[in-house]
């Protein structure tokens, strides 16, 4: 008989290593599945613009129903069937398969804003950094040809705004400014608890 997986929420600003956590915990363990809130971005056509930029950081750009729904299948024992959202220009969606294994990881910048995510997840995690750090991760991600402006004027001000406050719901807080298999480490004591 399987065992209902166990969902755990991982949150932070962009660059505390959200990702690379999910990732590095999954190609370690068959018992891990890793959902992206990325992929659940509605069209950015859609979006509101701050200072001439699309801006990304809202709450109300992501379709939480359909990530909630597909987090109901996954609970049921369903192998759920979606696509990736890509981000770069010319970028395709690309099929995607999550499997209801032990763990889900569902990690997000935004993901405790939605009353319904926060209620269904198992154990909510939050990855802090200091704002400082967040731009220089940014800038290391994509590169030196990325618009700074874009950071300083959309991006980290309205995470500032929206997503810190993500902290009061998470039930621990991880220090993500240290090396990155320290943090998995913690992540990882977390877990096995639960």
């Amino acid at each position: 008989m399987k065992t209902t997986p166990i969902f755990i929420g991982i949150v932070g600003p962009s660059g505390a290593g959200k990702s690379t956590l999910c990732k590095a915990l999954k190609e370690n363990s068959k018992e891990y599945e890793h959902i992206k809130l990325d992929n659940y971005f509605k069209s950015p056509k859609t979006f509101p613009k701050k200072f001439g930029f699309p801006n990304w950081e809202l709450p109300s750009n992501l379709k939480f129903n359909i990530l909630l729904s597909d987090l109901k299948k996954l609970k049921a024992g369903k192998i759920v069937r979606t696509k990736t959202f890509p981000k770069r220009k010319g970028a395709k969606p690309e099929p995607l398969t999550l499997q209801p294994k032990k763990y889900v990881l569902v990690e997000g910048f935004m993901l405790y804003k939605n009353k319904e995510i926060r209620n269904f997840l198992n154990k909510k995690i939050y990855l802090d950094i200091p704002k400082k750090l967040m731009l220089e991760r940014r800038k290391i991600r994509f590169g030196e040809n990325h618009v700074n402006d874009h950071d300083t004027k959309v991006a980290i001000p309205e995470f500032l705004k929206y997503g810190i406050t993500q902290k009061k719901y998470a039930d621990i807080i991880i220090n993500a400014n240290k090396p990155q298999n320290e943090v998995i480490l913690e992540v990882k004591k977390v877990i096995n608890v639960l």
